[in-house]
């Protein structure tokens, strides 16, 4: 359940951007996104104020998750955790990555702090039975629940 609620939070950003929402009154130039990050208990769904090709764009910054604006911060589940961040083919592992989706297609970014990728895989965890779930998201913006 954790998975589905995690993949519709994705569709969320997603139609955020498509939608054309409005953070503090305007349409952030980024469109909307996903900041999840391994070592945190919840992840942000954010408006990326920069416009492609600036300082900052797909990089989530406090100034973009304010939930007064729009912004949304969830938290997990006390026996939920995110354990992996993987992005690329082969599969390389990161602490932090953002997911954005750019209006009007929306285009979708998979971005680890340095570099866009064509695909992520998110790996939940239940503390209590051990059991994992993956949530695949690619370039062209399919969010889904692998496994």
């Amino acid at each position: 359940m954790n998975a589905q609620s995690l993949v519709a939070d994705l569709h969320l950003a997603q139609n955020n951007s498509l939608g054309l929402a409005k953070y503090n009154n305007s349409l952030p130039g980024g469109g909307w996104g996903i900041s999840f990050d391994v070592n945190q208990s919840f992840y942000t769904i954010f408006a990326d104020l920069n416009d492609p090709g600036t300082f900052g764009y797909m990089v989530y910054n406090s100034g973009e998750g304010d939930i007064t604006y729009g912004a949304r911060v969830i938290d997990l589940p006390p026996n939920t955790e995110i354990t992996s961040l993987a992005v690329g083919s082969p599969l390389v592992e990161y602490d932090q990555i953002n997911v954005t989706f750019l209006p009007p297609d929306p285009q979708t970014n998979i971005y680890n702090g340095t570099a866009t990728s064509t695909n992520l895989e998110i790996t939940l965890k239940d503390n209590d039975t051990q059991a994992t779930k993956t949530i695949r998201v690619n370039f062209l913006g399919l969010i889904e629940v692998v496994d």
